[in-house]
């Protein structure tokens, strides 16, 4: 299974992995844990790095599960957000991969705040946070539909970003009652951040663009 852990940040969008979410109308029991993964396309070694490990799981379905050939309507997992998402321009200037969680969706990936510590929380992890993912490649054949699929094992939140739809987070809470003053975590954090210089100063003084398919 082909892993790729992205060194810089992408933007989550359509996020479902703190609770799983239906993904067909026809089938309203079967939740999943999902995201679609924006990668700015200017992140070469990102998208060098997917491409490599799709056609590594391309290479692996070929051998394991498509009897030593490779079919043609295979499913690229990789795309383009001008070209398939035209209509909408968070996805201007970005390749992007629609994810499950762990085992199909039907498991939630690992999820950590910028400190790597493990969180719930929808103010943390929802769609238009920027982030570090790590996510899988893998060879499907499932009712005639063969392709590379994406799993996503475990997503890092690494700064806030513009909310993507009707997501409430704590600062567009905060601006919707008109609050401009600095959070309590943010006064603590600053203080800390003060207290730490200042002990500093005491003990100082003292002291490529080719088709993954190819």
């Amino acid at each position: 299974m082909a892993k790729v852990t992205t060194k810089s940040t992408v933007r989550l969008s359509y996020v479902s992995l703190i609770a799983p979410r239906a993904q067909d109308d026809e089938k309203p029991d079967v939740l999943t844990y999902s995201s679609a993964i924006l990668i700015p396309k200017k992140d070469k070694e990102t998208i060098d790095a997917i491409k490599a490990a799709i056609k590594e799981a391309l290479a692996d379905g070929v051998a394991r599960k498509w009897g030593g050939k490779r079919p043609s309507n295979l499913k690229n997992p990789l795309r383009d957000g001008d070209e398939d998402r035209a209509d909408d321009e968070n996805y201007a200037g970005h390749f992007f991969i629609n994810g499950k969680g762990p085992m199909g969706g039907k498991e939630k990936p690992i999820l950590m705040d910028k400190e790597g510590e493990p969180t719930s929380s929808a103010s943390v992890i929802y769609s238009g946070v920027n982030a570090r993912v790590s996510i899988q490649f893998y060879p499907y054949d499932k009712s005639g539909n063969r392709g590379v699929a994406c799993g996503i094992t475990s997503v890092m939140s690494m700064e806030n970003g513009e909310p993507l739809g009707n997501v409430v987070t704590l600062d567009s809470a905060r601006d919707e009652f008109g609050i401009t003053t600095p959070s309590k975590a943010a006064k603590d954090e600053f203080s800390a951040s003060a207290d730490d210089k200042g002990e500093s100063a005491e003990s100082s003084s003292n002291d490529d663009d080719d088709d993954p398919w190819g």
